[in-house]
C-alpha cells in the first residue's frame, strides 16, 4: 500500500522533529520566562505539524472507513453465500431422501415383477400342458364327452364349458401379461426418476462446492481487509501519540506566552445541566477498562457550551482521537481546558481561527454547542482541565450553581 508507506515515512519525519523540538524550546523555558522570537517560531512550527498530523489522521479515518465498508460488503456477501449453502444442503438432503425412497420402491417393484412373472410362467406351463394333453388325446375325447351327453342341451352345455375353460385360461394369461407390463412400466418410471434425481444431486453438489469456494475466497479477502484496517489503526494510534506530544509542546509555549489572569473557573454549560454521567475515574468503555480523564455532562443537542475562563482558543476543529468536534482553550500559566463531542462550532470563531490560528475568548463566551460527534454514545460535553499537561478532576474546580468549589484553581499555580 503506497499510502501506508507514505504515512510511515511521515511518522519517522515527525519523530525526528520531536527529537529536536525540545532542544529548541527548552533553553528558552529554562533561561527566561519571556516569550522570545525563537519560542514564537517553535510554536508556529509545532502548530503546523499538529495540523499536518490531523490531516493525516483524517486520511487514515477515510481509509479505515473505506476498508470497513468493503469488509461489511464482503461479510454480507459471505453470509448470503452461507445461507445459500444451507439451502443447497437442504435440497441435497431432500434428494438423497427421495433417492432412498425410490430405491425402496424399486426393490418392491422388482419383487412384484419377479412374483408376477413366476406366477405367469407357472400358469402358462399348466396351460400349455393342458393344450398338449388335449392335442395328444385328439378330437375323440371331445366326441366322447359330447356323445356322453344325455341330450342335445346337455351336449351344448358340455361344449360351452370346454370352450369357456379355454377362453378363461387365455384371458387369465393376458391379464397376467398386462400386469407384468404395468409393473415393468412402473419400474422403468422409478428408474427414470432415479436418474433425474441423481442428475440434480450431481448438479447441486457441484453448486455447493462452487459456493464453498466463493466463501473461501471471501474469507481470504476479509482477512486481507482486516489486516489493512488493523495496520491503519496502529498508525492512527501512533499519530494520536504524536498529536498528544505536539499539543503538550504547544501548551508549554503558550503557557510561557501568557499568564492566567486569575479568578475561578465556571461550569461550561447552563446550570440545569448539572448531572455528571461519567466522572473523573476508572470506567469500562466498550468492554475495556480505562481511566476517564474528564467529566461527561449530559445535555440536549445544541445546548450552548461556554468558555470556563478567559483564554485563547488554540484548537478548534475535528479530532480523530475520539473527541469529534473539539475546542481547546489555553488560559495561561499551564492551564488548559478541552471541550469534546460538540455538534457545531460558532461560525464567527471558526472563521477567525482559520484565518489567524487562535482566538481570544472571555469567560462565559459561547464556544460551541453540545453534541455526540466522535466516540460518543449520546449527547453530552466531555470537559477536561489540564495543568502542566496533567489532567485534574474538573468536579473539584467547577460547580453547576456557581457555589464555591472543593478546590481553588489558583492553588494549582502554587505547586
Amino acid at each position: 500500500m503506497k499510502s501506508t508507506k507514505k504515512i510511515i515515512s511521515f511518522i519517522f519525519a515527525l519523530l525526528f522533529v520531536l527529537s529536536v523540538f525540545p532542544m529548541m524550546a527548552a533553553p528558552s523555558l529554562a533561561e527566561s520566562e519571556e516569550f522570545t522570537q525563537e519560542d514564537a517560531a517553535s510554536l508556529e512550527s509545532a502548530q503546523q505539524k499538529l495540523e499536518e498530523i490531523n490531516e493525516r489522521q483524517a486520511e487514515l479515518s477515510s481509509s479505515i472507513k473505506k476498508y470497513s465498508s468493503q469488509k461489511n460488503s464482503e461479510v454480507k456477501a459471505k453470509q448470503t453465500l452461507e445461507q445459500q449453502i444451507t439451502q443447497t444442503e437442504e435440497k441435497i438432503s431432500t434428494i438423497e431422501w427421495i433417492l432412498d425412497n425410490l430405491e425402496l420402491r424399486l426393490e418392491e417393484k422388482n419383487a412384484e415383477l419377479e412374483y408376477a412373472q413366476r406366477e405367469y410362467d407357472e400358469y402358462y406351463e399348466k396351460y400349455v400342458a393342458r393344450i398338449r394333453e388335449n392335442y395328444e388325446m385328439g378330437t375323440a375325447t371331445y366326441l366322447e364327452v359330447l356323445l356322453m351327453s344325455e341330450n342335445f342341451s346337455d351336449m351344448l352345455t358340455r361344449y360351452e364349458y370346454i370352450r369357456d375353460m379355454m377362453d378363461y385360461d387365455k384371458q387369465l394369461l393376458e391379464t397376467m401379461q398386462e400386469n407384468i407390463e404395468f409393473i415393468e412400466s412402473l419400474r422403468e418410471g422409478i428408474i427414470a426418476d432415479q436418474q433425474t434425481q441423481q442428475t440434480m444431486l450431481v448438479s447441486l453438489t457441484d453448486e455447493k462446492q462452487n459456493q464453498a469456494d466463493q466463501v473461501a475466497d471471501l474469507n481470504d479477502r476479509i482477512s486481507y481487509i482486516s489486516e489493512n484496517i488493523d495496520s491503519l489503526r496502529d498508525e492512527q494510534e501512533e499519530f494520536a501519540r504524536l498529536e498528544a506530544e505536539f499539543e503538550a509542546e504547544i501548551n508549554k509555549l503558550l503557557d510561557k506566552k501568557k499568564k492566567y489572569a486569575g479568578g475561578s473557573f465556571m461550569w461550561p454549560l447552563d446550570s440545569k445541566w448539572s448531572r455528571i454521567s461519567s466522572p473523573f475515574d476508572w470506567r469500562t468503555y466498550k468492554g475495556k477498562k480505562e481511566f476517564h480523564y474528564a467529566i461527561d455532562i449530559p445535555a440536549d443537542k445544541g445546548s450552548p457550551v461556554y468558555a470556563s475562563a478567559d483564554g485563547t482558543i488554540i484548537y478548534y476543529g475535528w479530532t480523530n482521537t475520539g473527541g469529534g468536534n473539539k475546542c481547546v482553550i489555553d488560559h495561561g500559566s499551564k492551564l488548559v481546558t478541552h471541550y469534546n463531542h460538540m455538534s457545531a462550532f460558532v461560525p464567527e470563531l471558526q472563521k477567525k481561527f482559520k484565518e489567524t490560528g487562535s482566538v481570544d475568548v472571555k469567560k462565559g463566551d459561547i464556544i460551541g454547542y453540545v453534541g455526540r460527534t466522535g466516540n460518543s454514545t449520546g449527547n453530552h460535553l466531555d470537559f477536561k482541565i489540564l495543568y502542566d499537561g496533567t489532567a485534574v478532576n474538573p468536579a473539584d474546580y467547577v460547580t453547576p450553581d456557581g457555589s464555591t468549589p472543593k478546590k481553588d484553581i489558583m492553588d494549582l499555580l502554587k505547586k
